[in-house]
């Protein structure tokens, strides 16, 4: 079996737990850190048949818009009622898509557990679980990889221009998933490229050309919030670096326009706050 890319602390947690797996685990992680990957380690080692529940909409699969609703846990109920045969693992991804009643109904599931199953909640803000499933599960949080395993990753995918390889390690910034994403689609990659472009201008440019940025982005909410990230990790890697006073209050800046673009802010205004 190949070797995963997890970061070596989170694979040791894994290891350790899979002695001894708990009735319920909910595994959590920034997007793009590869949490389905974990789940089919974890599969792996538990030498478990694995069931997946994913988002729907019209009865139909829809990773983009689509819920975990009740219908979906209930069908899963009456599916954990049946006589196992062996292991049986079963993975709830983009758990955060449960409303409070699905998470109700799946509440009951946690409350009654079957031999031989185990629950495996993928999700992105374990904080959208409602207390009374969190109690009932071990958390886990999904750290990024290192930085040799996200070089080791684009040595496989044979990447060689130095160029790319950086803007790769930029822009995945430690989630393997992310960086084979923009490996297997390069409109995806361009769309990346140019948002550190600009993100750079944000960070070195001047007024005018930040200005520019700013109309640029003024009318797309989600694309800004990219672009302010990435303006931040910029920073913050060079306050790693060199602790600069101007590069702190800048990064300070920055958070503050992200945070009021993320509450609905005005987006030019918020924008043009910090250019200004």
């Amino acid at each position: 079996m190949t070797d995963p890319i997890i970061n070596p602390a989170t694979l040791a947690q894994l290891d350790h737990m899979t002695q001894t797996f708990p009735h319920a685990v909910i595994l959590h992680g920034p997007r793009g850190v590869g949490l389905t990957g974990v789940a089919e380690y974890i599969r792996d080692e538990l030498r478990a048949v694995m069931t997946t529940v994913l988002p729907e909409r019209n009865e139909k699969v829809d990773l983009q818009s689509g819920v975990i609703s009740v219908s979906s846990i209930r069908r899963l109920y009456d599916q954990t009622k049946t006589t196992p045969q062996g292991r049986r693992l079963i993975v709830i991804d983009y758990a955060e898509r449960m409303g409070s009643q699905a998470q109700n109904a799946f509440l009951k599931l946690l409350e009654e557990p079957g031999r031989d199953i185990h629950f495996l909640l993928l999700c992105h803000d374990a904080g959208s679980l409602l207390p009374t499933i969190r109690s009932r599960a071990q958390s886990v949080e999904v750290q990024p990889v290192t930085q040799s395993q996200s070089e080791a990753l684009l040595d496989t995918l044979k990447v060689t221009d130095a160029t790319k390889r950086a803007q790769l390690l930029f822009v995945a910034n430690g989630l393997p998933a992310e960086l084979q994403r923009l490996m297997s689609n390069d409109d995806v990659f361009q769309a990346r490229a140019t948002l550190i472009r600009d993100a750079r201008t944000i960070v070195q440019g001047h007024a005018y050309d930040k200005l520019a940025v700013v109309q640029y982005y003024k009318d797309n909410r989600e694309a800004s919030l990219i672009l302010l990230t990435d303006a931040m990790n910029m920073l913050h890697n060079s306050v790693v670096k060199e602790a600069q006073s101007r590069s702190i209050a800048t990064l300070a800046s920055l958070l503050e326009a992200y945070e009021r673009v993320l509450a609905n802010g005005n987006l030019r205004l918020q924008l043009a706050a910090h250019v200004v």
